[in-house]
């Protein structure tokens, strides 16, 4: 059977730790980390992963983006998917800082709050968003923003950090 490969790549000096434990949790056979990744080496990188595995086993074949800046991981994302030759494809999914993830599970959360306890939806709802000047701050204002809310980012040291 074909092993199950993740690599891992980040713009920084190092991959953080967290994500790698995820990783080899998640029961991936193979963790291959790259580091100081430019968005323009994104392509020759995933290129080796899909050219050097049958079509088929594409499916074991997965690209994680890593970081902090979710506007880059997104942009490393799409160079990562047009990089794809069908048949040879794999998986490819970002969460720089864990901001996709958490800022999904904000949102689902008051999502639920609000048709639970106020019979409402989002859209049309005008909400705080704490810790303004974070990627994961920044991700749950834009996910607000697309289900129709006016997110108000709220940091710590006033709107300079927003």
């Amino acid at each position: 059977m074909t092993r199950s490969i993740l690599h891992m790549l980040t713009p920084l000096k190092h991959m953080s730790p967290f994500d790698v434990n995820m990783a080899v949790d998640a029961g991936f056979d193979v963790v291959t980390t790259y580091t100081d990744v430019a968005p323009d080496e994104t392509t020759a990188l995933v290129q080796d992963s899909i050219f050097s595995r049958a079509p088929q086993d594409g499916v074991r074949t997965a690209i994680f983006i890593a970081g902090k800046n979710a506007e880059l991981a997104l942009d490393m994302m799409d160079a990562a998917r047009s990089a794809f030759v069908p048949p040879f494809e794999n998986h490819v999914f970002a969460d720089p800082a864990g901001a996709f993830t958490t800022g999904a599970a904000m949102i689902a959360e008051v999502r639920l709050a609000l048709a639970k306890h106020y019979g409402t939806k989002l859209a049309d709802q005008r909400i705080a968003i704490f810790g303004g000047g974070g990627v994961v701050a920044y991700v749950a204002a834009v996910l607000a923003a697309q289900e129709g809310a006016c997110p108000v980012l709220v940091g710590h040291d006033g709107s300079e950090g927003v």
